[in-house]
């Protein structure tokens, strides 16, 4: 809303956003339940949310869904500006060459779309796997690039010029090992497409080298559901229910040790390292480092500068 406000950019309407409105706006009763549920859930997921955010900023604590209305009504008052800055949000932004959206398209004929559901281009998972075409490039987010590959979790923007399709998703804010991604469009007329990206994890010098592992997994949460092997005190060893592929995990991937235990987004993917890379260091582990190198996660078991 501030950078708008200073400089000319474009912002897009995203499912999160149509969603948080709609939330705020309902009225009723099982709204205002779902509401609860919602900010209870966030606050122990992630450690907050929109609405809790600027309760509280007001100082006013919800703890049953009789207070929400009234925290709807504070609100609304003290962040009109925010909640209207979103209202004004387009969902699809059309120019000579390039298509923004931020889901995906159902079709390239967008006057065909006037009138329907927004949400069936705010929210369209696997874009990219739905088969289509389209004459001028889709530029969207929404679906965290990582989520393609089921080998090797890679966070660089995925150009397909076949489809005329590029997501640039990298799941900043939402993986643990995500980055954000700058789509570089040099000419309105160009396809010679580049990125920035940008993470905040410490930057280490490899200081051996490491051979790419043979195998691997990419585990993603829409197909998470694993198997506890051999429970240890840092990793644990397990078995991916869907391929059978058994690989060590840190336990603090792991969210529950039942029978339908399950994981959150996690690879054991050895990255090919050369003396002198720059790696990005997400974490250390009596196994080794879990590192990021040119967009691409997996692990590093060799030596770091600053370890010696």
């Amino acid at each position: 809303m501030d950078i708008s406000k200073k400089y000319t950019v474009y912002i897009l309407m995203g499912n999160v956003g149509a969603w948080r409105l709609t939330m705020f706006e309902d009225d009723d009763a099982e709204s205002n339940e779902e509401l609860l549920d919602y900010i209870i859930y966030m606050k122990e997921r992630w450690g907050g949310c929109f609405f809790a955010d600027m309760c509280d900023e007001l100082n006013f604590c919800i703890s049953s869904p009789s207070d929400i209305p009234e925290a709807k009504l504070r609100i609304s008052k003290s962040f009109n500006d925010e909640f209207e800055f979103l209202r004004s949000l387009p969902t699809i932004i059309e120019t000579q060459n390039f298509i923004f959206v931020h889901g995906g398209l159902p079709t390239a004929d967008i006057d065909s779309l006037v009138g329907d559901d927004a949400f069936n281009v705010l929210k369209n998972d696997a874009f990219i796997n739905k088969n289509l075409y389209f004459p001028k490039y889709v530029i969207v987010g929404h679906w965290p690039v990582t989520l393609y590959g089921d080998k090797i979790a890679c966070s660089k923007p995925i150009v397909n010029h076949n489809q005329k399709i590029i997501s640039i998703d990298g799941g900043c804010g939402l993986k643990r090992d995500g980055q954000l991604n700058a789509l570089i469009i040099p000419d309105i007329n160009s396809a010679d497409f580049t990125f920035s990206s940008y993470d905040d994890f410490p930057i280490d010098i490899a200081m051996t080298s490491q051979e790419e592992s043979a195998n691997s997994v990419n585990i993603r949460y829409t197909d998470n559901k694993i198997k506890i092997l051999e429970k240890g005190d840092e990793f644990s060893y397990v078995q991916h229910i869907t391929t059978g592929y058994c690989f060590y995990i840190l336990n603090s991937y792991i969210y529950s040790y039942s029978e339908n235990s399950t994981c959150d987004d996690y690879t054991d993917y050895c990255l090919p390292v050369k003396v002198g890379d720059e790696l990005s260091v997400i974490q250390k582990t009596s196994r080794g480092y879990l590192v990021k190198k040119d967009g691409i996660s997996g692990w590093y078991r060799g030596k770091l500068k600053n370890d010696i």
